[in-house]
């Protein structure tokens, strides 16, 4: 009787974890699209705070590194084979991006670039797009130039910016996870 009882009681207890697991993939899908609508619609990426007044800050200067980066992502072309050579100008040039803060390991910054380069190879972002990647590639590397900006909503972004763009999920998720291995190497 004892061992029955707590048979039921352990599968009940299976059953809640199960059921509460696909609740939460459920809502992580829905926060998930909330992102890539918000893409698409233009809507300003977290680095972008609006001030309390309305009126929009005026943004900085592009440092010379961060122009390097949206270039290489602009030369990788839509079925084309990327190279090694533009592999490793591209984790080369995320490296030399992190001005303020502790600098990626080249490992950390290989697999960003490899993850990047297949994306653009099987589909390149639009103009947009790519300035907003970028943009939130150099909130990732240098913390301290956007000090409000919350590295969450920005690897959220970065995943729904190539959801958007028609990247399996899978993809999305696997370049979101090496940009939050890259951001916890330059906030050392």
């Amino acid at each position: 009787m004892k061992t029955t009882l707590l048979f039921l009681s352990a599968l009940v207890l299976g059953v809640n974890a199960v059921l509460a697991g696909s609740e939460q993939i459920a809502v992580q899908r829905a926060k998930e699209l909330v992102n890539e609508n918000n893409v698409r619609q233009g809507v300003a990426p977290p680095t972008q705070s609006s001030s309390p007044s309305g009126s929009a800050a005026t943004p900085a200067p592009t440092p010379a590194s961060i122009t390097r980066l949206q270039a290489d992502l602009a030369a990788l072309k839509s079925g084309s084979d990327v190279s090694a050579a533009q592999k490793q100008k591209l984790a080369q040039d995320l490296i030399a991006a992190a001005e303020t803060g502790s600098k990626p390991s080249a490992a950390a910054a290989k697999n960003l670039a490899d993850g990047l380069s297949s994306a653009f190879a099987e589909k390149p972002l639009s103009p947009t797009s790519r300035a907003r990647l970028v943009l939130e590639l150099d909130a990732v590397l240098n913390p301290s130039r956007y000090p409000k900006a919350k590295l969450d909503g920005i690897i959220s972004d970065i995943q729904a910016i190539f959801q958007e763009n028609g990247a399996a999920r899978k993809d999305a998720v696997a370049i979101a996870d090496n940009v939050r291995t890259v951001a916890g190497e330059a906030r050392r």
